[in-house]
């Protein structure tokens, strides 16, 4: 896992991201569609709303479709990137679809993580991915979100619209 952890320090330069990031060191495993020979194993290092970045010591071609699986979750997304690093390669996976791990409910978001959610850390991956997909779905808790973002981060103009879906 050393090497994976050497992934995970490589930054890319030139930072063009348009939403906010929430960052991770979650294991996962990564598969190429129509399915491959056999699975890449890499390092999730931050999702947004729309994506993850994953470490890798492979390289991915741009478009391809992978499936993603991390905590009993299920991402199915298109390569967009993947760059060279010092240790192997990043890569920008573009979310399409989530199959969520069974029994997984939908009630509404607690207020620690709802917390935690908005000043960017202290959660779980999956945790991250949960809450990301029901606050796409339930406007009461995107509005507390905001409520929360503006009162933890009160120099800063609420980003609620940045951490959301907004599929509404």
């Amino acid at each position: 896992m050393s090497k994976l952890t050497n992934l995970a320090a490589a930054e890319p330069s030139g930072d063009r991201r348009t939403e906010a990031r929430y960052p991770a060191q979650a294991p996962a495993e990564l598969e190429t569609l129509p399915l491959s020979a056999g699975p890449l194993y890499g390092t999730v290092l931050d999702v947004s709303r729309s994506g993850l970045r994953i470490a890798l010591a492979q390289r991915l071609e741009r478009s391809q479709k992978v499936r993603v699986t991390l905590s009993g979750n299920v991402i199915f997304g298109e390569v967009r990137y993947c760059r060279a690093v010092s240790a192997g390669f990043q890569a920008g996976i573009r979310i399409e679809n989530l199959v969520r791990e069974a029994g997984s409910g939908d009630r509404h978001i607690e207020e620690d993580p709802l917390s935690l959610y908005a000043v960017g850390k202290g959660l779980a991956l999956h945790e991250v991915i949960e809450i990301r997909e029901h606050l796409g779905r339930c406007a009461s808790c995107r509005g507390r979100l905001t409520e929360k973002q503006t009162l933890l981060n009160p120099a800063r103009k609420s980003r609620s619209y940045l951490l959301t879906r907004g599929s509404d």
